[in-house]
């Protein structure tokens, strides 16, 4: 078949959807067709497991996805965790020191299927809507263990400021990386999107002769170095972009036909 081989791996916000973080019927279309043509199609996203099912129940994947920007691959049909990588227990008081020296600022815990937030804003409101999640109470001591990501939500210039004072703390089993300019993103050190394509690349690679990958954020960066076929939209940052093979029109655009365009050519 046309695309036999072929799997695409597409970012979430700021890439597959649009700046209402809705999901267009051209992707969708562009989707369908693609997978009816024998092509591999998953998400690599930020966000937890539970979003596609519950906001983008029509989105369909034919092979298992990332979540967590690359703690856990999980296959949406199967409902299977095929691996995942956890946050070392000791990182609970270093955030509890950040949150007494940045009172007005979020934290979320992510798990697999459930968040925890302490002082809650606008940001993680607007946030825990658009991936129609609920959240849950607890004190620091009675959240339970395997923590998969920590997202601050704060203004940007707060979320730097919070960065810096992480990154002095030397540690070297954090990976700490925005995933949009008002989430600051910290999961285990090995945990990336990049590192999760790669180990499913390791799982499947033999029926997989062209790897795609689209993005826009800083988190997407490892993503599109390793693939394949690295593109980017216009919306991108400065250092994806520079990583990138191909640039496309910015996310209000449908990104899946614009690929499906490129992918002519390595046909």
């Amino acid at each position: 078949m046309k695309y036999d081989g072929i799997v695409i791996f597409s970012d979430l916000d700021g890439t597959l959807l649009d700046k209402d973080r809705n999901l267009s019927k051209e992707n969708m279309d562009a989707i369908t067709s693609f997978i009816s043509q024998g092509g591999r199609f998953g998400i690599s996203t930020g966000r937890m497991e539970r979003t596609t099912t519950v906001k983008f129940p029509e989105l369909y994947m034919n092979v298992p996805s990332i979540f967590f920007n690359g703690a856990m691959a999980y296959d949406i049909n199967t409902k299977k965790v095929l691996f995942k990588t956890t946050m070392s227990d000791d990182i609970k008081p270093v955030l509890k020191k950040i949150m007494l020296k940045y009172p007005n600022t979020c934290c979320e815990i992510n798990m697999h299927g459930k968040a925890y937030v302490f002082n809650p804003n606008d940001i993680v409101r607007l946030q825990l809507e658009r991936e129609g999640l609920d959240v849950e109470e607890a004190s620091w001591d009675d959240i339970p263990g395997e923590w998969l990501k920590v997202l601050f939500l704060d203004k940007h210039e707060t979320l730097e400021a919070i960065k810096a004072d992480l990154d002095q703390l030397s540690r070297t089993d954090l990976n700490i990386v925005f995933s949009e300019h008002e989430l600051l993103d910290i999961m285990g050190k090995s945990a990336s999107k990049g590192a999760a394509l790669n180990k499913l690349k390791s799982i499947y690679g033999e029926k997989w002769r062209l790897l795609v990958a689209i993005g826009d954020n800083d988190n997407d960066l490892d993503m599109i170095q390793i693939a394949d076929l690295g593109i980017v939209v216009e919306n991108a940052t400065p250092a994806v972009k520079e990583a990138s093979d191909f640039l496309i029109k910015n996310h209000n655009t449908p990104c899946i036909p614009q690929v499906l365009e490129i992918l002519e050519a390595y046909l």
